[in-house]
């Protein structure tokens, strides 16, 4: 869920502390580490992989490369930053690696005449998810954060707990345990925005008022 879409939904967070003013400079630096890789089809192990990538524009019709060079400059808006996050989730499906594992164990004692010991069907079962895992391909979804340095709120655009989360975990490393910043949540709902231009709906966004703190993540 994005937030040039004809309708957005987001989640409103505080930040509150801070120990310096903040510079493009220093959030650039900030951000580097924790760009996302380039996208790769096989050969990879993890279940899971979360980075910043460069925003899309107003304009923009399609997703930027990820070779393409870009830094926090380029996601300036009025009234602070705009940051886009991109999830990988791979995932082994529980009943092919089962049939493949006893497959395989099959064959050993056919081959062999004798049984797997427990820690070798522990191996077996972890390379053949290793394996498994590399041919996967990725499953990929993207997260928009509005971030209104003046204000020290956070905008994130996708109404699912669980994007949000990883989405503030990767916050959290990027910048708020570097600057010393607590992200707050307000407790209320995911509040709907309906404008014709990206300046309307950033505007729209200060109307929404706040109630009281639900929780703050360390």
């Amino acid at each position: 869920m994005g937030i040039y879409n004809g309708t957005v939904a987001f989640q409103r967070y505080l930040l509150v502390g801070g120990l310096r003013k903040l510079t493009i400079s220093n959030l650039s630096d900030l951000i580097a580490p924790h760009k996302a890789p380039s996208l790769k089809l096989d050969q990879t192990v993890k279940a899971e992989r979360l980075g910043w990538v460069r925003p899309l524009t107003q304009d923009s019709d399609e997703t930027p490369l990820d070779s393409t060079h870009w830094d926090i400059s380029d996601c300036v808006v009025e009234g602070g930053v705009l940051l886009r996050a991109r999830a990988e989730r791979r995932k082994v499906p529980a009943t092919l690696l089962q049939m493949i594992f006893r497959q395989k164990i099959a064959e050993h004692h056919q081959a062999s005449g004798k049984q797997l010991t427990r820690n070798e069907r522990q191996a077996l079962k972890n390379d053949l998810t290793q394996e498994l895992m590399r041919r996967s391909l990725p499953q990929v979804s993207f997260t928009d954060i509005l971030w209104k340095l003046e204000d020290k709120e956070l905008y994130i655009f996708n109404r699912s707990k669980t994007a949000c989360e990883r989405v503030l975990q990767l916050f959290d490393e990027t910048f708020a345990k570097e600057l010393k910043l607590d992200v707050v949540k307000f407790s209320a709902t995911s509040a709907w925005v309906e404008a014709t231009d990206i300046d309307a709906r950033f505007n729209l966004l200060t109307k929404v008022e706040p109630t009281v703190f639900a929780r703050t993540l360390s």
